[in-house]
């Protein structure tokens, strides 16, 4: 997956949990969990942008990192929404969490690979 897809599919991804936390606002029980989604969900996006324009490789990869802890509690407040029944399962919360998932195994392995090769490149100065 290009830079590019990757960044589309992060968007996508803050728009639709933009669009799913809109509506959990209105009750007390889920508006401090909708924030706390909102907040990763959209910071997915954000920091892998930021990421994008690193100004160094280790800032990439500590950027990265920042990507792989937001999409990794955007996962966690998501799967409480859904385990917790605060909200009827639906194909939005059930297309937001396979995303989650996904975008977590990919950010995971991506993180991995950036961090292999800034290791590789200080060996590589010696």
């Amino acid at each position: 997956m290009s830079p590019k897809e990757l960044k589309d599919r992060t968007a996508l991804f803050a728009r639709r949990v933009i669009e799913f936390c809109a509506p959990l606002f209105d009750r007390a029980v889920t508006c401090s969990i909708a924030d706390q989604l909102l907040r990763a969900g959209t910071a997915v996006n954000a920091n892998y942008g930021s990421a994008q324009c690193a100004r160094s490789p280790a800032e990439f990869v500590a950027k990265l990192g920042l990507v792989v802890d937001d999409v990794n509690e955007a996962k966690g407040w998501l799967e409480l929404i859904r385990d917790s029944g605060l909200v009827a399962d639906s194909e939005e919360l059930q297309w937001l969490v396979i995303e989650s998932l996904e975008l977590t195994k990919i950010l995971v392995r991506s993180y991995g690979t950036a961090k292999k090769n800034q290791e590789r490149r200080k060996r590589m100065k010696r």
